[in-house]
């Protein structure tokens, strides 16, 4: 399929799907020069907005593309790159929670000392 038909069934931009190309994330060049999408592509780009949706970095889902195209979808490598994106995401939405957890107590103090006033 050509850029316009798999923008409209990801609903997303050229731009996008560009960005994604220098990016190596998604790889669309056929051997005759002009970029054919398939299936694959689609997938790709699906994983790319599912890992994104998770909170992990481009250059992090970079990583775990290469190893994908390196080694296959099931290697151990893989696997484990996934998992350690994964956990350092964890990890950092565990630190926002406990900050924001902060924040919420400070104002709900802030908000009972006027109240006493």
């Amino acid at each position: 399929m050509r850029i316009g038909e798999f923008i409209a069934l990801t609903g997303t931009t050229k731009d996008t799907i560009r960005h994604y190309e220098d990016l190596e994330l998604i790889l669309s060049m056929g051997p005759d020069g002009k970029r054919i999408y398939t299936e694959k592509h689609l997938a790709d780009y699906y994983a790319i907005q599912e890992l994104k949706g998770y909170g992990v970095k481009l250059r992090d889902i970079q990583s775990i593309f290469k190893l994908k195209r390196s080694y296959g979808c099931g290697h151990a490598e893989l696997i484990k790159e996934v998992g350690d994106s994964l956990n350092l995401q964890l990890e950092g939405l565990r630190k926002e929670e406990i900050e924001l957890r902060n924040r919420i107590r400070m104002l709900e103090e802030l908000v009972q000392q006027i109240n006493e006033i």
